[in-house]
């Protein structure tokens, strides 16, 4: 809680940061730059700051369990040479943690670099803060160098924005603290502060002279005090009446329930027990970490066509849709386009969160919330044997596809499978986006309980993955395993320096097929002269010159043996490491045409 007053740069970043820290925000991942100096500055000189290589990250999260509990918030500092890269790992600390990751850079197009990540935050509704360091307003539009028009950046992405001057002794302490206090508030999203500064940039006397003594004393008794500049009470909203949702979930003679992303316990909690109080045949998606562990009255697929047409002919009257944001697209083409009476949705997320349009029921609510608020629903009329038909008929698919799957080759299933075998709970599974995703979507659940999936499902971009998986382990203390495609990983590749540097754990398996095979098995696959090779991307890379450049271990991984092999030894080992698996794309094509056909 240090007070910098040798200009008012950084006495104004020494409030900044200080209003953050009274408010729960304790985690900052800084990317260098001059223009960013004094916000630097005031990180560097706070007397609460922890850095992971003084601490590491486990440590970290028992202060950070503390802090829950009311004790001072010490600041924990992450340096990221790369913006997006800090992006992410903010993102994925976001996910862990529930609070914002607070991101730090210089002017120019280094705030640009947080873009993608900020607009995952805004489509998942995670908290995130930029806080970009600016040119002084007079050199906006001069042509000055590394100085663009920074001020509403994000757009309709950012839910808000604080747009702070060069720091003036007149712009009162006590409206900057107040305003960076109201700002810190929103949880759901991300905000922007944007500060300009003008030099000295670091902590020397300006030319102008010292801070004046008026202004000195306003911050001495700023920062005499330990509480936010304001105190937002929480207030919890009246349960609403769901007499009408409950009549309906009884008379249900034909429901499914269906179980998307859910991001915290509480709605875990609140779906496990609302399947067992229902007992209707459920879907988990693999982002509701929630497979495998509802009972026996599980589907493992609204993606294949055989257990697609099954659930179609079930013909469900009712279908209540838990979270949002299901991998399978064949959920909202087709399933709940099927002609089910009552298309109920559970989900705090603002937004429709509804692309197939059909939903007539939306509660707007947190699944642990929907399930508090509901009376015990007993007399139900569901038509079991039509259920249990239902699940005997989707396991039978399961079972086949289980057969046709090739025990001597590696393809996409064969890989998830391994990984679910071996996979130790209560730790956590980063299933990259495009074919990784939809194949862990598919399989089995894993073998251990408590496993947590975490994803990037927002939007879905391949950018950022390991990253976010890093940020993650961080700011949750559990080794994350990350099942990455190639070109993801190319996507991201600067992440390894992170990874290198940091000792949280991240076990990272990069499937190289050879490029962006998913192209092979969309429609497009029938206009040659588009896919290949601008969708396909086909590139001829290895990445064990990586690993040696970022000084983590490496595996290589031809047969599925040697897949399990590196992966146990991974996880009795410890530490972060890379294996990469050598995936031919003609073979896994070939399982995926072969599961495919089973009906």
């Amino acid at each position: 809680m240090a007070l910098l007053s040798q200009n008012m740069n950084v006495l104004w970043s020494s409030v900044l940061v200080e209003e953050l820290r009274r408010n729960g925000l304790d985690a900052f991942f800084v990317s260098p730059g001059n223009r960013n100096a004094p916000l630097v500055s005031a990180l560097a000189h706070n007397d609460l700051v922890m850095t992971l290589s003084e601490t590491g990250h486990r440590d970290s999260q028992k202060q950070g369990a503390a802090n829950h509990r009311g004790f001072p918030h010490s600041i924990i500092k992450f340096s990221c040479m790369d913006e997006r890269g800090a992006a992410y790992r903010a993102l994925g600390y976001a996910k862990a943690t529930g609070k914002p990751g607070v991101m730090v850079c210089t002017s120019g197009t280094a705030l640009a670099n947080y873009h993608p990540a900020v607009i995952e935050a805004y489509r998942d509704e995670l908290p995130l803060m930029i806080i970009s360091a600016d040119r002084p307003p007079e050199l906006t539009g001069s042509d000055a160098n590394q100085t663009i028009s920074q001020e509403g950046l994000y757009g309709s992405h950012c839910l808000e924005s604080l747009n702070l001057p060069c720091p003036d002794p007149d712009y009162p302490l006590e409206a900057l603290a107040a305003k960076v206090c109201h700002i810190a508030q929103v949880k759901n999203g991300p905000v922007h502060i944007n500060i300009r500064f003008r030099d000295p940039l670091i902590p020397m006397e300006a030319p102008s002279g010292p801070v004046p003594q008026a202004v000195l004393n306003t911050a001495k008794h700023y920062f005499k005090n330990i509480a936010p500049a304001t105190v937002y009470p929480l207030v919890q909203a009246s349960c609403p009446d769901l007499s009408a949702v409950e009549s309906i979930l009884e008379k249900a003679q034909r429901g499914l329930l269906v179980i998307g992303r859910l991001e915290n316990n509480d709605d875990r909690q609140g779906a496990t027990a609302l399947a067992s109080m229902l007992g209707w045949p459920v879907f988990c998606d693999i982002a509701s970490s929630l497979k495998g562990a509802v009972g026996d009255h599980e589907i493992f697929s609204l993606d294949h066509p055989k257990a697609l047409a099954l659930v179609n002919d079930y013909a469900p009257e009712v279908i209540l849709q838990l979270g949002s944001g299901l991998v399978s697209k064949h959920y909202y083409a087709a399933i709940l386009k099927g002609g089910a009476k009552y298309i109920i949705q559970v989900s705090p997320r603002r937004e429709h969160r509804d692309p197939a349009f059909k939903v007539n029921v939306k509660i707007k609510a947190g699944v642990g919330e929907f399930f508090n608020s509901l009376d015990d629903i007993t007399n139900l009329s569901q038509d079991a044997e039509a259920a249990q038909s239902l699940l005997q008929a989707t396991e039978q698919v399961r079972a086949d596809l289980t057969a046709a799957t090739p025990r001597d080759a590696l393809s996409f299933p064969l890989i998830a499978d391994i990984i679910n075998k071996n996979i130790p709970g209560h730790e956590a599974l980063f299933p990259g986006n495009s074919n990784a995703i939809r194949a862990f979507d598919m399989a089995g659940p894993a073998a251990a309980s408590g496993v947590q999936i975490v994803t990037n499902r927002g939007v879905s971009g391949i950018e950022g993955n390991l990253a976010t998986s890093l940020g993650f382990a961080e700011g949750s203390g559990k080794r994350v395993t990350a099942a990455i495609g190639d070109v993801s990983m190319l996507h991201d590749l600067n992440s390894l320096a992170m990874v290198s540097q940091s000792r949280a754990e991240v076990i990272v398996i990069i499937v190289n097929n050879q490029g962006g095979r998913i192209f092979e098995r969309l429609p497009i696959r029938d206009f040659p002269e588009i896919a290949d090779p601008m969708m396909t991307t086909p590139h001829g890379f290895g990445f064990s010159h990586a690993a040696a450049m970022f000084s983590l271990p490496y595996a290589l991984a031809e047969t599925p043996n040697d897949l399990e092999k590196a992966y146990r030894q991974a996880l009795v080992e410890g530490g972060s490491r890379v294996i990469e698996v050598m995936l031919d794309p003609n073979k896994d094509l070939e399982v995926f045409n072969a599961r495919k056909s089973i009906r």
